[in-house]
């Protein structure tokens, strides 16, 4: 028994000192790719960028956020956030918030989008406050952002956003839609542009994950009461989309709809 237990410890003695005798792992040298960052040349910079994003080492996200803070031209800083994004940490929101206020609106889109994958309350805030930006792309940046980062608070200005018209408002309130947002959208009939509400709210259909079969009544019920083409429109792409079998009454709802408006010669 004893040289049993002997031969056991002088196991484990041999396989601890062959791991310490294991030289350590050599951490990846990312000083070619700093020094690229600050580069003159936009494209080197860039790429230097995008590598450092693709290393999951703290040293590649530390150089990321220094060179963000120092400055970047909007042809470096748009990479630049994407990589930072790639690896998201609570320091890098500050940094982005600022650059959401930069005065090109790529680099302004660039840094709301990257918002998107930040849970915190001032990123969410930064992502609404976009929604309110005078360019239109970057108002589109912050609805995709609002509707990937499942941001509630943006809720009031996409409606505000979908009164104008502006289609991806629509399609941010689409995915962030559950029944009592759909049904508040709605009830937008006469304050949205017919089109633009036929579009959201047959987008709300369109979703998979939007359900049971009674919400989707109630959304083709909403289309309904739209007179525009749009509206056909709409519910024809849920019918073509939604299998005959197994019968859902919101499929059945919506070609009963489409027939009777089609046949009456209305839009």
């Amino acid at each position: 028994m004893r040289h049993a237990v002997a031969l056991v410890c002088a196991s484990v003695l041999f396989v601890a000192a062959g791991a310490a005798a294991q030289p350590a792992k050599k951490q990846k040298d990312i000083s070619a790719e700093v020094t690229a960052l600050s580069s003159a040349d936009p494209a080197a910079a860039a790429k230097a960028a995008a590598d450092l994003g693709a290393l999951d080492l703290p040293a590649a996200h530390e150089a990321l956020l220094d060179a963000l803070a120092m400055g970047l031209p909007a042809q470096v800083a748009v990479p630049a956030i994407s990589a930072l994004a790639a690896h998201p940490a609570p320091p890098d929101v500050a940094s982005l918030r600022r650059y959401a206020h930069h005065h090109n609106p790529t680099v302004r889109s660039a840094a709301l989008a990257a918002l998107a994958a930040y849970p915190s309350p001032e990123a969410r805030g930064a992502i609404a406050a976009g929604l309110r930006d005078p360019n239109g792309s970057v108002r589109a940046a912050a609805a995709g952002a609002a509707m990937r980062g499942r941001v509630r608070d943006a809720v009031d200005p996409l409606l505000q956003l979908l009164a104008r018209g502006e289609e991806p408002a629509g399609k941010a309130l689409a995915g962030l839609a559950d029944l009592d947002l759909a049904r508040r959208i709605g009830d937008e009939l006469g304050k949205v542009p017919d089109a633009a509400l036929a579009k959201c709210l047959g987008a709300i259909l369109l979703r998979a994950d939007f359900g049971p079969d009674p919400a989707r009544v109630e959304i083709v019920r909403a289309i309904a009461k739209i007179q525009d083409a749009s509206a056909v429109a709409a519910l024809t792409d849920y019918i073509d989309a939604t299998p005959k079998n197994p019968p859902r009454p919101s499929r059945s709802e919506a070609v009963g709809v489409v027939e009777a408006r089609l046949a009456g010669g209305g839009k």
